[in-house]
Parts: structure tokens; C-alpha cells; sequence
């Protein structure tokens, strides 16, 4: 009878120990509210957002591993300038539980960079929720977004440039016309296309895929300054447009289309 009640409490202090205080703040994860909330989430950045109550248990036996992977991605700067990892009390912030028709608690949702922060463009995360999964979905996320940087209107000059007998100077030529002429929001990944050209026609369109794998070693190596890393993803997600193979090209740009009509 002893062993069994021994037993009973040494269960019962492994799952107390595997929870914890959905309320308190952790690393790397942003605490947000109705006044900071579009502040965070406003598709700037990929964001992965739970939506808790304090006394859900389920809440808390998720806190260790939300905590874990706040930290995971704080500590990886390839992911951190990307990613925003929040959480949401939303027994005390009703109006965002509505706003995003939360019924269950918790919620989470995955709110990709570049789309209307709204209930239908926000995906329903529900994948296992230990901090391998959430790390394997996210990188699934970002892997499937490389072309974050890319401006449509000069993808074909792009491919056009690294076609094989092409009159490179004047596809030049039409990149830095049809680069002036984009909207402000893409007026700077515009410019690194023109940047990216100017330097193959030195060093030979050769430069488009060594100059891409250099940036990626050293952004996935983390000896990148954070302040760089947004920079050197965008140089290598325009570079991707030079590099791609032309059926690769236009698979993207189908899934793109579809990625918008289901909007």
C-alpha cells in the first residue's frame, strides 16, 4: 500500500514539474495584448502565437516546451529575425480570442509573413507540440518562403539574364528600368537585383550561385550579427531567382497564385 502511494506522489510530482504558469513571462516569447498586439503580429515577420488561459491544464503542461522553444529560436539568429514567438492570455483578452475566433484553449496559430493578419489567412497549428515539432514546422514554414524577398515584375528578367545566349547588357539594361518603376515597399529588394546583376556581369554568372551559398553557410553557421541577418536572407532570396531552374521558377509562382486564391 506504501509503495503504491509512494508511487502516486512521485507521478503526481513529475507532471506538476512538467507544467508550469502559462501568466509568466518567458524568454524569448512575447506577451501580448490588445495594445501591442498588431505592434508583433503584423505580417512583417512569420509569427507562431498560443492563445491560453490560466487555468486551462492543458495551457500549463504546454509552458516547459513553449519555453524551450523561445529559447531555441532567441538563440538562432537565422530564425529569430524571421519568427515571432508570442503568447496570448486570452481569458483576460477576450476581444483577441474573438478576433481570431478562438473556442478552445490552447490555440495556436501560425501567421505568415506577408499576409492580412486575419481569422482565414491565419493557420491552425496542430502539430504535436513538443519543441522538435514546433521547430520542424517552423523551419517547414521557412523553408517554403525563401522567395520572401523576390519581386515578381523581375523574376523573368532574371531567368531571361542567366538564359544561355542572352544579350546580357541589355537584360540589364531592362532590370534597372523595370527596378525603378516597382512600388516603394519593394523598392530595396528591387535594388538587390540590380546590385546582384552589375556583379555577374564582372565576375560571370557564376557569381549568382557562389554568392548564395556563401551568404546561407554563414547565416546557418550563426556568426552572423543579428542586425545582418535580415539583409543577407533577403541577398540570398534574390539570388534564388537567378539560380532556380526555369520549372522550379514557375512551380513557385503556381503555388504562390493558389497560396492567394485560397485567401
Amino acid at each position: 500500500m506504501k509503495l503504491l502511494v509512494v508511487a502516486a506522489l512521485a507521478a503526481l510530482v513529475a507532471v506538476v514539474s512538467a507544467s508550469g504558469d502559462p501568466t509568466e513571462s518567458l524568454p524569448g516569447v512575447q506577451d501580448l495584448t490588445p495594445d501591442n498586439f498588431d505592434k508583433f503580429v503584423n505580417g512583417a515577420k512569420h509569427a507562431l502565437v498560443e492563445f491560453y488561459a490560466p487555468w486551462c491544464g492543458h495551457c500549463k503542461h504546454l509552458v516547459p516546451e513553449y519555453k524551450k522553444l523561445g529559447e531555441a529560436i532567441a538563440k538562432d539568429p537565422s530564425l529569430k529575425n524571421r519568427v515571432v514567438i508570442a503568447k496570448v492570455n486570452a481569458d483576460s483578452h477576450r476581444s483577441l480570442g474573438e478576433r481570431f475566433g478562438v473556442s478552445g484553449f490552447p490555440t495556436i496559430k501560425w501567421f505568415s509573413r506577408g499576409k492580412p493578419v486575419t481569422t482565414d489567412a491565419a493557420e491552425a497549428y496542430n502539430k504535436g507540440r513538443s519543441l522538435d515539432a514546433f521547430l520542424e514546422f517552423i523551419k517547414e514554414k521557412l523553408d517554403a518562403d525563401k522567395g520572401f524577398a523576390r519581386v515578381e515584375a523581375l523574376d523573368k528578367l532574371a531567368q531571361a539574364f542567366v538564359a544561355e545566349g542572352a544579350d546580357k547588357d541589355k537584360v540589364a539594361a531592362d532590370v534597372k528600368a523595370a527596378a525603378a518603376k516597382v512600388d516603394k515597399e519593394q523598392a530595396a529588394n528591387a535594388k538587390l537585383y540590380v546590385e546582384a546583376i552589375e556583379k555577374a556581369l564582372a565576375r560571370g554568372v557564376e557569381y549568382f550561385e557562389k554568392e548564395q551559398g556563401r551568404l546561407q553557410r554563414m547565416i546557418d553557421s550563426g556568426s552572423v550579427a543579428a542586425g545582418k541577418v535580415d539583409s543577407f536572407a533577403a541577398k540570398v532570396s534574390v539570388l534564388s531567382a537567378f539560380t532556380e531552374k526555369p520549372e522550379a521558377a514557375a512551380a513557385a509562382k503556381s503555388d504562390a497564385d493558389e497560396d492567394d486564391e485560397e485567401l
